[in-house]
């Protein structure tokens, strides 16, 4: 950016770019760079004539033998005929004449945005690589599409954005046949998390749930969240006002879970302060009261982010174990993975799918 004119350069127009350092004594930027089939790495970057240079190749085995799925753009009608845009992944060795279980992300915020960039955390090539075509939408109150779009998500927490999302997936479904229609999980976090019991509460159409820091009841949330200016303004207010209070009960999963047969496993860390770990014991005595299937893997040492490397990979055993035992089909290569020969195991125990 010129300061004293304000025009603006192009440098770098593609993935994701983060952790932007000038270098002293030279006109170049020092970067990191990253894509969805591309580990983080560091480059440079030529003021001058836009140049860029890698600088690092820290994993390079994640290319040379890993098979990294390449994102494909994707592009729904959604509420408002609003235009919802997402990235699809495919499984490694993709037959399109063969069928696949789908992974449909749902993500947290929820003034976020699933973006081309690497992640240690719910990176989207793990669900590929488990034999998932892997779906990841931005419904009304991402972020990226305008502040309108971003701002449809206030007081419509379980209104546009689930409108989007379930009319995308039917679009998705017919546009691409390979997906099995019978074999459907979804996933979230957060807010992610919210949408998962709201979509229990409203459809029957996915054979497992994954509900990961999720919220249970707006009212409960409210009263023991440490982000008090959230709610307040996502609902207009506070729950002891009558007026916001309707919002609050009008957008609260626990409203429906009578409706709630879809099979959920519940996960949340003793450390969330933003969701704190009643909403996820909540969510998981609603589930089994009712003989719900549902499992609940809880971390007393994490907060709203599973960070640490054990758990990462408890985390990623449970999450894949969960959606491959409900999406399975003995008739395919995946399915047949999960022979007794050939189970996921979960760390620090004999458990196993």
């Amino acid at each position: 950016i010129d300061i004293a004119t304000g025009a603006m350069k192009l440098i770098i127009a593609e993935h994701s770019v983060g952790s932007v350092q000038h270098l002293p004594k030279t006109n170049k930027l020092l970067f990191d760079h990253s894509a969805l089939d591309s580990p983080t790495d560091l480059f440079t970057v030529s003021l001058d004539d836009g140049t860029v240079k890698r600088v690092s190749q820290l994993n390079p085995q994640l290319t040379s033998e890993i098979f990294l799925s390449p994102p494909e753009d994707v592009e729904f009608v959604g509420a408002d005929n609003s235009t919802i845009h997402g990235f699809l992944l495919r499984p490694p060795h993709f037959d399109s004449e063969k069928k696949y279980p789908l992974a449909f992300v749902i993500h947290g915020g929820p003034q976020s945005s699933f973006t081309d960039g690497w992640s240690p955390r719910w990176n989207l090539n793990i669900f590929a690589a488990a034999g998932f075509v892997t779906v990841a939408l931005d419904p009304q109150g991402s972020t990226g599409y305008g502040q309108n779009f971003t701002d449809a998500i206030r007081n419509q927490w379980g209104g546009k954005p689930y409108e989007s999302l379930m009319r995308s997936l039917e679009q998705l479904l017919e546009e691409h046949p390979y997906i099995d229609r019978s074999r459907l999980a979804a996933l979230g976090a957060s807010y992610g998390g919210y949408m998962i019991n709201w979509i229990n509460g409203h459809s029957n159409v996915f054979k497992a749930l994954v509900n990961h820091d999720g919220m249970f009841s707006t009212v409960s949330t409210y009263y023991s969240t440490e982000e008090l200016y959230f709610p307040e303004t996502e609902f207009g207010g506070v729950p002891f006002d009558e007026k916001a209070r309707e919002n609050y009960e009008r957008w609260s999963p626990e409203r429906y879970v009578k409706n709630w047969k879809t099979p959920t496993l519940v996960v949340h860390s003793e450390k969330d302060y933003r969701l704190v770990v009643g909403e996820g014991l909540s969510t998981f005595t609603a589930l089994r009261r009712q003989g719900v299937p549902a499992r609940l893997l809880y971390f007393p040492d994490e907060n709203h982010w599973v960070l640490k490397p054990a758990n990462s990979l408890r985390w990623h055993q449970e999450v894949l174990a969960w959606i491959s035992k409900w999406t399975s089909n003995s008739d395919d290569a995946f399915g047949a993975a999960l022979d007794e020969s050939a189970r996921f195991k979960v760390q620090g125990g004999d458990d196993s799918y």
